[in-house]
């Protein structure tokens, strides 16, 4: 399922390129996020419990940023595991700075395995178009608090 849209942050592109990237910011802006650990430069562990519908449960899973053009894009991959089964995302964020704003912009897709594939794909992407719109911002809500200090 495909997965995309964009999310205006009043911040400069260097702002909202440092909150991408800060393993803090990631683990509050992740719904559900319990813990983030840096495994290696860019790449991370979390726990992360979701409590929404059909993808209701506790997830490991496993998180890297990869294609760095900074402070431009960056691609994101992401896969967690739960008894449920599996969910696995991958997407090009790029940001845009116009107007003394920067324009998140994500597009990417999202694969689900065992017995969360069972629900209809029409909740399944639902579900994750929200997830994703929720992560997003709550970069720009944290992003802004940075900047407020």
């Amino acid at each position: 399922m495909n997965v995309q849209g964009e999310i205006i942050v009043d911040a400069s592109q260097e702002e909202v390129w440092n909150a991408l990237n800060d393993p803090e910011v990631l683990k509050k802006a992740t719904p559900g996020c319990k813990d983030l650990t840096e495994v290696e430069p860019d790449s991370y562990k979390a726990e992360i419990a979701l409590g929404i519908a059909a993808v209701r449960g506790e997830y490991q899973a496993e998180i890297k940023i990869l294609e760095k053009s900074a402070p431009n894009s960056y691609r994101l991959l992401m896969k967690a595991d739960s008894k449920m089964g599996f969910i696995e995302g991958n997407a090009v964020v790029e940001l845009d700075y116009k107007n003394s704003k920067t324009t998140i912009r994500y597009d990417g897709e999202a694969k689900v395995g065992g017995l969360i594939a069972g629900v209809g794909q029409r909740i399944l992407s639902g579900i994750a178009k929200m997830i994703v719109k929720d992560f997003f911002k709550r970069i720009a809500k944290e992003t802004k608090t940075r900047t407020a200090i």
